[in-house]
C-alpha cells in the first residue's frame, strides 16, 4: 500500500466519522424537540384536564344543592296540602 493510498483511506475514515456523528446530532436534536413536545402537549392535558374536572365536580355538586332544595320544597308541598 502506497501513502497516499493509506492517507486517502484515513481521510475517508474521518469524513465518514464527522458525517455519522453530525447526523446523529442532527437525529438527537429532533428526537429532544419531539420529546419536549410531548411533555408540553402533556402538561397542557394534565391542566387542562385537573382545570375541567374541578368545574365539573363544582357544578355536580351546585346542581345537588338544588335538587336538595327542591325536594325539601316539594316535601313541604306535600306535607301542607292537606292542611288547606
Amino acid at each position: 500500500m502506497t501513502p497516499e493510498t493509506i492517507l486517502a483511506a484515513i481521510t475517508a475514515g474521518i469524513a465518514a466519522f464527522a458525517g455519522l456523528s453530525r447526523a446523529l446530532n442532527v437525529f438527537n436534536e429532533k428526537l429532544s424537540q419531539r420529546f419536549y413536545k410531548i411533555e408540553k402537549d402533556l402538561s397542557t392535558l394534565e391542566n387542562n384536564m385537573v382545570r375541567d374536572y374541578v368545574l365539573k365536580q363544582d357544578f355536580l355538586r351546585e346542581v345537588q344543592s338544588v335538587n336538595r332544595k327542591l325536594d325539601r320544597i316539594w316535601e313541604f308541598m306535600i306535607n301542607n296540602k292537606g292542611k288547606r
